[in-house]
């Protein structure tokens, strides 16, 4: 019995003193394992070096871009039509002196025949007036006068009234042959046909309506600049070119800036700006398209260049020092260009006597300003 009891107690301080080293054995493990886990949980974050330096400012307006000429075109003699050419169409693309119809001609090619007629006799009776006083100078000087002679003599007065007839058959018969071509409708300048008002048949009376057309080739654009915006705008904006943008962000063209900024709509409080589209740039560009125009600003000096991603929805942008900290910067002049941002180069902490700084290029909401972290350049490689 003694020995079952002996037995029993060995095995109970046995387990108490395996219990007691294994505990003591662990701690330095678990020590061991915390450790390398908060070695493990400093997060990671890719950066760009940025240098401050002068940065060219851009400020950017929307418009409609809208032609340079915009007619509404009317008869200009009366008869009923005769001849519709088949690109005669709203929509159509006309070149310039095309002809697109045609009139009666019948009443104005007979107005133009007693014209040329009437010009004939006036330059008959000029040349009879001439001759009349031709005459008249010989026979004078045949006769010996000595006085000379009076106009009424030398016919002069009814050569002044030949000289002016055959003036005025000369302007009628223009006119006539001036109507007689207005029978045929030419197309002014290379345009679009926007609307076509008369038909095949119609009798049309002179200003009457037939078509509307706008210019194909020059375009204009006008935008407006916030009281803001103007003061960002370089002093030489004037003949200066503008930067013209679709709606998706694609480059299709430039402007030139003709005038404007001289004064403040009454209804928007805001500066006009005037542009002429450079033809050579407008096959992207079409009447009616919405543009955005970027215009040169003023130059921003000591300005970082950074992608918009780096800048948070905040107004933040996260700057890693020297001890690799995370540090918030909030800029108070941020000016977006072409997906990227212009900021002031920050002036806090130890930066302020430096020109480049580390940019964490995506920013988390989980970012802290004074963690640690562990910096890692961006290379833009996977």
């Amino acid at each position: 019995m003694r020995d079952k009891l002996k037995q029993v107690v060995f095995f109970l301080l046995a387990s108490t003193f395996f219990v007691i080293a294994l505990s003591v054995l662990e701690q330095p493990i678990e020590e061991a394992v915390l450790a390398q886990k908060s070695a493990v949980f400093i997060p990671k974050v890719s950066y760009i070096n940025a240098l401050a330096s002068t940065q060219q400012n851009e400020v950017s307006a929307f418009g409609e871009l809208k032609p340079k000429w915009d007619v509404m075109i009317k008869a200009q003699v009366n008869g009923p039509i005769t001849f519709i050419d088949s690109i005669f169409e709203s929509g159509s693309l006309v070149t310039a002196q095309s002809i697109l119809m045609r009139m009666d001609d019948t009443a104005y090619k007979s107005e133009k025949s007693t014209a040329e007629v009437a010009l004939a006799e006036a330059k008959l009776q000029r040349l009879q007036a001439q001759n009349k006083t031709q005459l008249a100078k010989q026979d004078w000087k045949r006769l010996g006068i000595k006085s000379a002679p009076s106009d009424l003599t030398l016919f002069k007065p009814q050569l002044k009234i030949a000289e002016k007839a055959l003036v005025s058959a000369r302007q009628r018969l223009s006119v006539a042959t001036q109507n007689l071509s207005y029978t045929q409708v030419r197309v002014p300048f290379e345009g679009i046909i926007i609307e076509r008002m008369v038909g095949l048949g119609q009798h049309v009376t002179e200003g009457e309506p037939l078509l509307r057309l706008i210019d194909h080739q020059n375009l204009l654009l006008s935008v407006s600049f916030s009281e803001t915006q103007w003061e960002n705008i370089s002093d030489n904006w004037l003949n200066s070119q503008a930067k013209l943008y679709s709606s998706t962000g694609d480059a299709i063209g430039t402007a030139t800036i003709v005038r404007g900024g001289h004064h403040l709509n009454s209804e928007t409080r805001q500066y006009p700006l005037f542009m002429e589209v450079n033809s050579a740039n407008n096959n992207l560009l079409v009447s009616g398209q919405f543009v955005q125009a970027k215009v040169a600003g003023k130059n921003l000096t000591h300005y970082l260049r950074l992608p918009e991603s780096t800048l948070t929805r905040e107004g933040i942008i996260w700057l890693i020092d020297q001890q690799d900290i995370l540090r918030a910067y909030h800029p108070k002049d941020i000016h977006y260009q072409n997906k990227q941002v212009l900021v002031p180069a920050p002036n806090l902490f130890e930066d302020s006597v430096r020109s480049s700084w580390r940019i964490a290029t995506t920013p988390l909401a989980s970012f802290i300003s004074g963690k640690h972290v562990q910096p890692i350049e961006y290379t833009g490689e996977k």
